[in-house]
Protein backbone atom coordinates (compact mmCIF):
# COMPACT_ATOMS: atom_id res chain seq x y z
CA UNK A 1 0.00 0.00 0.00
CA UNK A 2 1.29 3.52 -0.89
CA UNK A 3 1.53 6.89 1.63
CA UNK A 4 -0.83 9.21 1.05
CA UNK A 5 0.69 12.69 0.25
CA UNK A 6 -1.42 15.58 -0.43
CA UNK A 7 -0.15 18.74 -0.27
CA UNK A 8 -2.42 21.75 1.36
CA UNK A 9 -2.74 25.78 0.49
CA UNK A 10 -4.70 28.45 2.27
CA UNK A 11 -7.89 26.57 1.85
CA UNK A 12 -7.03 23.03 2.68
CA UNK A 13 -4.58 21.29 4.79
CA UNK A 14 -2.19 19.04 4.57
CA UNK A 15 -2.90 15.27 4.33
CA UNK A 16 0.18 12.75 4.84
CA UNK A 17 -0.89 8.86 5.78
CA UNK A 18 1.67 6.65 5.74
CA UNK A 19 1.51 3.33 5.49
CA UNK A 20 4.69 1.92 6.80
CA UNK A 21 4.98 4.05 9.84
CA UNK A 22 0.91 4.36 10.59
CA UNK A 23 1.66 8.01 11.21
CA UNK A 24 -1.79 9.87 9.88
CA UNK A 25 -1.16 13.88 10.18
CA UNK A 26 -3.64 16.63 8.95
CA UNK A 27 -2.18 20.09 9.41
CA UNK A 28 -3.01 23.65 7.81
CA UNK A 29 -6.28 25.24 7.29
CA UNK A 30 -9.22 23.42 5.97
CA UNK A 31 -11.85 25.62 4.30
CA UNK A 32 -12.33 23.91 1.34
CA UNK A 33 -15.99 24.30 -1.19
CA UNK A 34 -16.41 20.47 -0.72
CA UNK A 35 -15.33 19.05 1.45
CA UNK A 36 -16.65 15.67 1.19
CA UNK A 37 -14.31 15.57 -2.59
CA UNK A 38 -11.26 16.64 -0.46
CA UNK A 39 -11.36 14.24 2.07
CA UNK A 40 -13.03 11.07 -0.16
CA UNK A 41 -9.03 10.21 -0.81
CA UNK A 42 -8.48 9.85 2.64
CA UNK A 43 -11.46 7.89 3.70
CA UNK A 44 -10.71 5.71 1.08
CA UNK A 45 -7.05 5.36 1.97
CA UNK A 46 -8.00 4.41 5.62
CA UNK A 47 -10.52 2.15 4.13
CA UNK A 48 -7.38 0.07 2.59
CA UNK A 49 -5.45 0.78 5.53
CA UNK A 50 -7.69 -1.13 8.11
CA UNK A 51 -7.43 -3.47 6.45
CA UNK A 52 -3.91 -4.34 7.43
CA UNK A 53 -3.03 -1.07 9.57
CA UNK A 54 0.50 -0.67 11.67
CA UNK A 55 0.94 -2.09 14.90
CA UNK A 56 0.25 1.21 16.10
CA UNK A 57 -1.61 3.91 14.11
CA UNK A 58 -1.54 7.66 15.44
CA UNK A 59 -3.90 10.17 13.75
CA UNK A 60 -2.08 13.99 14.41
CA UNK A 61 -4.41 17.01 13.98
CA UNK A 62 -2.69 20.37 13.90
CA UNK A 63 -5.57 22.75 12.82
CA UNK A 64 -5.34 26.49 12.70
CA UNK A 65 -8.89 26.77 11.57
CA UNK A 66 -11.44 24.42 10.12
CA UNK A 67 -14.60 24.84 9.00
CA UNK A 68 -18.24 23.02 9.88
CA UNK A 69 -18.12 20.65 6.54
CA UNK A 70 -14.30 19.55 7.61
CA UNK A 71 -15.27 19.11 10.97
CA UNK A 72 -17.87 16.45 9.98
CA UNK A 73 -15.32 14.93 7.50
CA UNK A 74 -12.65 14.72 10.62
CA UNK A 75 -15.50 13.15 12.08
CA UNK A 76 -15.78 10.70 9.51
CA UNK A 77 -12.33 10.24 9.92
CA UNK A 78 -11.74 9.39 13.71
CA UNK A 79 -14.77 6.63 13.51
CA UNK A 80 -12.90 4.43 11.06
CA UNK A 81 -9.70 5.00 13.67
CA UNK A 82 -12.98 4.29 16.49
CA UNK A 83 -13.83 0.81 14.33
CA UNK A 84 -10.21 0.18 14.48
CA UNK A 85 -9.38 0.59 18.08
CA UNK A 86 -12.86 -1.46 19.04
CA UNK A 87 -11.45 -4.05 16.62
CA UNK A 88 -8.33 -4.49 18.99
CA UNK A 89 -5.25 -2.30 16.87
CA UNK A 90 -3.70 0.07 19.06
CA UNK A 91 -5.15 3.75 18.16
CA UNK A 92 -4.23 7.12 19.38
CA UNK A 93 -4.88 10.80 18.13
CA UNK A 94 -3.08 14.07 19.05
CA UNK A 95 -4.72 16.85 19.17
CA UNK A 96 -2.25 19.63 19.13
CA UNK A 97 -3.54 23.07 19.72
CA UNK A 98 -2.11 26.48 20.46
CA UNK A 99 -1.90 27.36 23.97
CA UNK A 100 -4.30 30.59 23.81
CA UNK A 101 -6.61 28.99 21.60
CA UNK A 102 -9.37 27.22 23.66
CA UNK A 103 -12.34 26.96 21.20
CA UNK A 104 -9.73 24.43 19.04
CA UNK A 105 -8.99 22.43 22.65
CA UNK A 106 -12.98 22.68 23.23
CA UNK A 107 -13.08 21.16 19.68
CA UNK A 108 -10.78 18.24 20.36
CA UNK A 109 -12.38 17.35 23.93
CA UNK A 110 -15.44 16.96 22.30
CA UNK A 111 -14.23 15.16 19.34
CA UNK A 112 -13.13 12.55 22.21
CA UNK A 113 -16.15 12.50 24.08
CA UNK A 114 -17.57 10.86 21.09
CA UNK A 115 -15.42 8.00 20.30
CA UNK A 116 -13.50 5.21 22.56
CA UNK A 117 -10.04 6.59 21.19
CA UNK A 118 -7.49 7.52 23.84
CA UNK A 119 -6.69 11.25 22.92
CA UNK A 120 -3.61 12.72 23.88
CA UNK A 121 -3.59 16.60 23.75
CA UNK A 122 -0.60 18.71 22.69
CA UNK A 123 -0.42 22.77 23.16
CA UNK A 124 1.87 24.66 21.16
Amino acid sequence: MKDMIIKGDKQKPDLIFSATTGELKLSGQSLPENATMLFAPALEWLEEYSKEPCKKTVLSLKMKYYNTASSKMFFSIIKKLNLMFKGGFDVEIEWHYQHDDEDMLDAGEYFRDLVDIPFKFISF
